[in-house]
């Protein structure tokens, strides 16, 4: 077998599909591709000849290219068992039906230098054909998730509202208001809530993915709807000043993202997903998931264990180049969370972190 083979991406396949998330329909583009022995439509048992338990020389970092722009920087660790995550992958439309006409690539990094990109699919969205995202999964039993002690983090860099105004006690005057107005001191603990979490579960253990779209409705993002961090929500005004921001140079030829935990989930349902607002967006009027880039920027899928304390991730700099004020919104979940009261749904509600950075763009 050639290294270009076991190395490099080929044979892509795509479309558009749809999944529910509560009240929303939300898009995607369902990606596929050949990698080492690892064909898109290979699935039933035995894995690939190369799979060898999950370490094949496959790549781990890949990206997304829509239109012949850099869209989305996507880190891939998949679990032993399931080598449909090494060579798959959901990009984010958002929960408006897209329209018109995409063109999609992507390619690997390999040895810290670029593969060729792959062949280019034309893709259209038009609603009548468009499929219901449905799982895929190896015909081998997955083993079942194990079950960890409550793990939590917040985004370190560009630093997260919760670490400057609960975790570092900033003394800026929007960071003083946030503590007076929050009832939790916990800086790591950004969640719904375990009320909010067993009354709509995250997780979809069905069809395995996590549903937050359902859980962000008007300007009360930054706390995910839990009133213990209202604070968080807060606008800046001329009495509050603004929040304290993270510069980053965009002309810089990547970026380093850091995320600390307080412990570390792991497994195959656990993602990270990074968003920032969109131009022109207005920090006096709030933060709403109306404000965000639909496509995540930067997605990892934690499909293998890592014991450590902190992770970080660099990757090439924002897909579009912006200059200015903005919000990253960071998501981190998967299939934790409370006890289901009767073991449905996993047994688990399923769970996600929520960190909100304000930065600057230069």
């Amino acid at each position: 077998m050639s290294k270009t083979r076991t190395t490099a991406p080929s044979d892509l396949r795509a479309d558009i599909r749809y999944r529910d998330d509560g009240k929303y329909t939300m898009y995607g583009i369902s990606l596929r591709w050949q990698i080492g022995d690892n064909a898109p439509d290979h699935e039933a048992w035995p894995p690939p000849a190369d799979w060898n338990e999950g370490n094949a020389p496959y790549p781990h970092l890949y990206e997304v290219w829509l239109d012949d722009e850099l869209r989305q920087t996507v880190f891939l660790h998949w679990s032993s068992w399931n080598w449909m995550q090494s060579n798959s992958h959901w990009v984010d439309l958002g929960d408006q039906e897209p329209t018109g006409q995409f063109h999609v690539k992507i390619r690997a990094k390999v040895g810290g230098e670029f593969t060729p990109f792959t062949n280019v699919v034309a893709i259209g969205s038009e609603r009548a054909g468009l499929e219901k995202w449905a799982v895929r999964l190896p015909r081998e039993k997955a083993p079942a998730p194990g079950r960890t002690d409550p793990r939590h983090g917040t985004a370190n860099h560009p630093r997260s509202r919760a670490a400057a105004a609960i975790r570092d006690l900033d003394p800026s005057r929007i960071c003083a208001e946030a503590r007076r107005a929050n009832t939790s001191t916990d800086w790591h603990e950004v969640v719904p809530g375990a009320d909010r979490m067993l009354a709509d579960y995250p997780w979809n253990d069905a069809q395995k993915y996590l549903e937050y779209r359902k859980f962000f409705e008007g300007s009360a993002l930054a706390s995910a709807g839990n009133p213990a961090f209202r604070g968080l929500d807060l606008a800046p005004d001329d009495t509050l000043g603004d929040w304290p921001v993270t510069e980053l140079d965009t002309s810089a030829p990547t970026q380093t993202f850091t995320y600390d935990y307080m412990a570390y989930h792991q497994g195959e349902s656990w993602s990270h997903r990074w968003f920032i607002t969109r131009a022109g967006w207005d920090p006096s009027e709030g933060l709403s998931w109306q404000d965000l880039e639909p496509t995540p920027f930067l997605v990892e899928v934690h499909g293998a264990p890592r014991e450590e304390e902190s992770t970080a991730w660099e990757f090439a700099s924002f897909p579009r180049r912006r200059n200015g004020r903005a919000a990253i919104v960071h998501i981190w979940g998967g299939h934790g969370g409370p006890d289901t009261p009767n073991g449905e749904n996993g047994g688990m509600t399923g769970e996600f972190f929520l960190s909100v950075s304000d930065v600057l763009l230069r």
